[in-house]
């Protein structure tokens, strides 16, 4: 894998916009630490505010950093419920992440990581979730 790679994420939320996933496409920086991958990229908001983005997977957990006017550190672990903060200019929700599958496939110039799990907000269910990540070489 290169250090610049392609980036290209579909997330959907099922109990809220079925069949309309939020899609994501972006380049970014890609390096291999300590046994885990790390996925650096930059997303821009409606308000054109730039969120820094990192995605950090390793053997049995998958992390996602996002730092900006929309902050939080999301851990996925299969089969545990991780709480973490979402900080927003209005103030800051509790969020609970329960993994229910993570599936990751690795290849010489392009990987993808399969992410299933049910979002809550202030211990409320909100919606069974997806998240698609393709990773590949750039260039």
């Amino acid at each position: 894998m290169t250090k610049d790679v392609l980036i290209n994420i579909s997330g959907l939320q099922m109990d809220i916009n079925k069949d309309e996933p939020v899609e994501l496409m972006t380049t970014g920086a890609y390096y291999l630490k300590n046994g885990k991958h790390y996925i650096l990229y930059d997303e821009m908001a409606d308000d054109h505010e730039i969120t820094k983005n990192i995605l950090k997977i390793g053997p049995k957990t998958v992390e996602v950093t996002k730092k900006g006017g929309n902050g939080s550190h999301m851990v996925f672990e299969k089969g545990k419920e991780n709480l973490t903060y979402y900080d927003t200019p209005f103030g800051s929700m509790l969020l609970g992440v329960n993994t229910s599958d993570i599936q990751w496939k690795e290849q010489e110039d392009q990987m993808n990581l399969q992410v299933d799990y049910d979002l809550s907000i202030n211990a409320d269910h909100v919606s069974k979730c997806k998240i698609d990540i393709s990773i590949r070489s750039n260039g």
